[in-house]
């Protein structure tokens, strides 16, 4: 019922404003059915505009306010009867806000772009080695020098993965890199990251500068 009223409202604020137009513009030759259809157009664009200045008005209006009902005819008469520099500088708003929202994602792409490279491993970045005597949760742990207690049972490949995503070395990872790590073939490690992304486990992404697909924990 609340949008009804409104709809009602921007018609009849189209029709007296778009009238009143022709009446103005009359020495400009305006015809009468383009001042109508232009005030009936800049009265449908007020919601919009209120919303581009985040306005109140509308959410008031629903709520049943009278006062904002008269406030919100008057708004769309004032626009219907200047429809033509209405709907310029609305459209040279909204041309100008676009260009703002566009220019703001790029530079967030930008700086993105940058954390991810800094914080995820080359293709060629060497495999990390364990110090000499340092565990690295293989299974021939226990034959080195000194080791008294029973073999720890091997890993899985997963384990293997998860392991190294955890390992804080980069926020993200290349299958090779992860490989390399691992010291499982880039194949498998590739196969293995496709069922723990399906599992939820772990999300990939694209590298922009050299357009690889990176990894990490979800």
């Amino acid at each position: 019922m609340g949008i009804g009223i409104l709809v009602g409202i921007i018609v009849a604020a189209g029709l007296l404003g778009g009238t009143a137009n022709y009446y103005m513009e009359q020495a400009n030759g305006a015809g009468f059915r383009k001042s109508v259809l232009l005030g009936l157009t800049a009265a449908a664009t007020v919601p919009l505009f209120l919303k581009t200045v985040s306005s109140n008005l509308m959410t008031e209006c629903l709520n049943k306010d009278v006062i904002a009902h008269f406030v919100f005819f008057g708004f769309c008469t004032i626009a219907a009867i200047f429809s033509s520099k209405f709907l310029q500088s609305l459209g040279d708003k909204l041309l100008q806000e676009m260009k703002e929202v566009k220019q703001k994602q790029e530079e967030l792409t930008e700086t993105t772009d940058v954390l991810v490279s800094q914080n995820s491993d080359p293709a060629d970045e060497p495999a990390s080695v364990p110090a000499f005597g340092e565990s690295d949760g293989s299974e021939f742990e226990s034959f080195k020098p000194g080791a008294t207690k029973s073999a720890a049972p091997a890993l899985s490949e997963e384990q293997k993965i998860l392991n190294v995503l955890r390992s804080g070395r980069f926020a993200f990872r290349t299958a090779e890199g992860i490989a390399k790590d691992t010291q499982l073939d880039t194949v498998s490690v590739q196969q293995k990251l496709q069922e723990l992304e399906n599992s939820g486990k772990v999300k990939k992404m694209r590298r922009t500068r050299d357009n690889a697909w990176i990894w990490r924990l979800s």
